[in-house]
């Protein structure tokens, strides 16, 4: 299947966090420059409080607006009590309770580790 065959279509995220966006289109499909048919499935999750890329490429499609994003970690990389089953803890630590939590959910098709460049500024 090609990807713009997926643009425009719904999907159901892994989590019920933030379902309430819906009425958004936040989990529908879009296209992006940066998504890529050489590098990983050519579907990536964007998370606009996160990323430029992600941020302008939601912007442009209507799904946030300038300056209103969700952001469901702290300033110290821990979840919030937006995401209530893993709030407190640094978003790196809950890696292997998010991967057993989809793994018993059924949502888990795959785990690994990938090596890929990733924009972080090692000031703060």
């Amino acid at each position: 299947m090609k990807g713009k065959d997926l643009v425009g279509k719904e999907y159901v995220p892994l989590f019920d966090y933030f379902k309430e966006l819906r009425e958004q289109k936040c989990f529908t499909i879009i296209e992006g420059k940066f998504v890529t048919k050489d590098a990983g499935t050519g579907v990536v999750h964007c998370a606009p409080g996160f990323g430029e890329e992600d941020y302008n490429a939601c912007l442009a499609k209507g799904l946030v607006t300038s300056g209103d994003v969700v952001m469901p970690m702290d300033d110290d990389g821990k979840f919030t009590s937006a995401v209530k089953d893993y709030e407190g803890l640094y978003f790196k630590d809950a890696d292997p309770q998010i991967m057993k939590d989809l793994k018993e959910k059924g949502r888990l098709v795959a785990s690994g580790t990938i090596v890929h460049s990733y924009p972080f500024c090692w000031r703060s």
